[in-house]
């Protein structure tokens, strides 16, 4: 039998609302994956969505009598329309990252899911006493640093098992990438004193042509996406692959559209250690991602984080 304790939250952005009818669309399906997937079937379960985050949708799971709890996360864009997170999850754990063990994935409908382990611990931004790491952006950079360690191979997301792109260039100037910049120079939302796309598009390109590798990069890597446990748990990536400046580079702009302008600095040297730095490259990464993750927060008037960024690119 199974027991739903609440219903899904929607969004109220207008954005958003194909992922609410997704998410409502999927909750039969839900039930009967859990009708007949062997773990499950026959056995009390009782489900309750989170309300967190509006990407996916996140299930946790309790099985009557058994001192198991799960996480069932459905993603409901189409970013990751295979369900790599498994796989990002696996090569981190691999080579010694705290995430949540990974027991099964598949699809539910024509949705990607993925079963995981449930770790019992808030939100890193939801435990305000958290006070186990001293540091914490310093210790977030060394654990990215970490991750980066896995690598992989091709550039952009990872679609019917394979990168959609072979160089980091063709990634970079992708039509993607394109319509993001146009939008952001239409709005005018940033211009040369925050950086010439230009030349940071030419600066990234020389840099990854030096340095080719490409690694599993979370791409949302922030506390909203962190447990709080010693050491820090990893959780929902925004799976991509490719070179890491770009993901060291966006979780610095994460922390500086909140204003903490400081952790940006704590995490950059908590990443690079004593290696030396290439400071034109790593400001050209941010600035990138300012033009990725413009289109959307305009979109959804998130003026304050904009703001943030801009006085950030200004003053670096």
């Amino acid at each position: 039998m199974i027991t739903f304790k609440n219903q899904p939250k929607l969004s109220e952005a207008e954005v958003d609302q194909k992922l609410n009818d997704r998410r409502i669309a999927l909750i039969p399906h839900i039930q009967n994956f859990l009708e007949t997937n062997k773990l499950f079937k026959n056995k009390e379960v009782t489900l309750e969505f989170s309300h967190k985050g509006v990407s996916s949708q996140v299930c946790f799971l309790e099985v009557a009598d058994i001192n198991i709890k799960y996480v069932l996360k459905i993603p409901l864009t189409n970013a990751d329309p295979d369900g790599n997170e498994a796989v990002f999850l696996s090569a981190w754990e691999s080579v010694g990252v705290k995430v949540p063990h990974v027991y099964e994935y598949g699809k539910i409908s024509d949705r990607p899911y993925i079963l995981m382990e449930f770790v019992d611990a808030p939100l890193l931004t939801d435990a305000k006493e958290f006070k186990e790491i001293k540091d914490l952006p310093f210790e977030q950079g060394k654990i990215l640093r970490q991750m980066h360690t896995a690598k992989a191979h091709g550039f952009g997301r990872i679609k019917n098992s394979k990168p959609e792109f072979e160089t980091f260039k063709e990634w970079i100037l992708s039509d993607d990438m394109k319509e993001r910049i146009n939008y952001v120079k239409e709005h005018n939302l940033l211009g040369d004193e925050h950086g010439p796309i230009d030349d940071v598009l030419t600066t990234l390109i020389a840099y990854t042509e030096k340095y080719p590798e490409s690694t599993y990069c979370h791409f949302d890597y922030g506390g909203n996406n962190m447990l709080a446990t010693n050491p820090l748990t990893i959780i929902d990536p925004d799976p991509m692959v490719t070179n890491g400046i770009i993901d060291i580079g966006r979780s610095m702009l994460l922390l500086s559209s909140g204003g903490y302008y400081d952790g940006a600095a704590r995490l950059k040297a908590g990443y690079f250690g004593t290696d030396a730095i290439d400071e034109k490259a790593l400001k050209s990464a941010i600035v990138v991602n300012a033009y990725w993750k413009f289109p959307y927060w305009h979109k959804k008037n998130k003026l304050v984080p904009m703001s943030n960024v801009q006085k950030y690119l200004a003053q670096s």
